[in-house]
C-alpha cells in the first residue's frame, strides 16, 4: 500500500485517528467540522502503526494550482512532515499540477501570546525549509464560515522536479484564484479589493 492514500479508502478506525490528528493540531477558531473536510480531497500518510498525518487539498478552479487547506502530522520529530510533503508534492506534480498555494497564521498579528507567535514562526520556517516561500501579500484576512477572519500570510511552492520550467504566475492571479476558489469571494468583493490594494496589485 502506498504511504499516501485517499481518506475514502481508510477503515473507520483509521479515519478516526486522522480526526484526532486534525483536532489536536489546530486552534478551535481554525477548525471546521471534520465531516465537512471530506468534501475536499484528503490524503493520508500511513506509517507502520497507521495514519501519521494528512493533507487536505482543493484544486483552484480552472488553474493548474492546488490549495493546501490543512497539513498536519500526529507526532513531530520523526521526519513525518518532510516525508509526507515529498509524497504530496510528487503526487500533485505527477497529476499535472504546477503550484501549491496555502495560507499560514501571521506571527505579527497583534495580541498573540509568545507561545502562539513562536508556533506560527516555526510553521513558516518548516515550509520554507521544504521549498515554500512567503508571497508579498498584505492585509490578507479571508473570511471563514464562522465569520472569523484571522490575519494570515500566503505561501506557495512550485511543483515538479527541481528547476522545472514553471513560470511564476502573476501574483494578482494567485490572490484572486485563492479568494474565488477557496473562499468563494469574487474580485469585486471588498475583502479581495482591500488585499489587492494593500499589496500594490491594483
Amino acid at each position: 500500500m502506498s504511504p499516501l492514500v485517499e481518506a475514502a479508502d481508510l477503515a473507520p478506525a483509521d479515519l478516526a485517528r486522522v480526526r484526532g490528528i486534525y483536532e489536536a493540531s489546530f486552534p478551535d477558531e481554525l477548525l471546521a467540522p471534520f465531516e465537512d473536510l471530506l468534501a475536499d480531497r484528503m490524503l493520508v500518510h500511513l506509517e507502520d502503526d497507521g495514519p501519521a498525518g494528512f493533507a487536505l487539498v482543493r484544486d483552484l478552479g480552472p488553474t493548474a494550482w492546488t490549495f493546501l487547506r490543512y497539513y498536519a502530522v500526529g507526532r513531530r520529530g520523526r521526519g513525518t512532515g518532510s516525508t509526507m510533503w515529498a509524497g504530496l508534492t510528487g503526487l500533485l506534480a505527477a497529476e499535472g499540477r504546477t503550484r501549491l498555494v496555502w495560507d499560514v497564521e501571521d506571527p505579527g498579528e497583534p495580541g498573540l501570546s509568545p507561545v502562539a507567535v513562536e508556533e506560527h514562526r516555526r510553521r513558516i520556517v518548516f515550509y520554507e525549509r521544504l521549498g515554500g516561500r512567503l508571497l508579498p501579500v498584505r492585509d490578507y484576512e479571508p473570511p471563514h464560515d464562522d465569520g472569523h477572519a484571522p490575519r494570515l500570510l500566503l505561501m506557495d511552492a512550485a511543483l515538479g522536479p527541481s528547476g522545472a520550467d514553471h513560470e511564476d504566475p502573476a501574483l494578482r492571479d494567485v490572490v484572486e484564484a485563492v479568494f474565488r476558489w477557496r473562499y468563494g469571494r469574487t474580485p469585486d468583493d471588498a475583502v479581495v479589493h482591500r488585499t489587492l490594494a494593500a499589496s500594490g496589485l491594483l
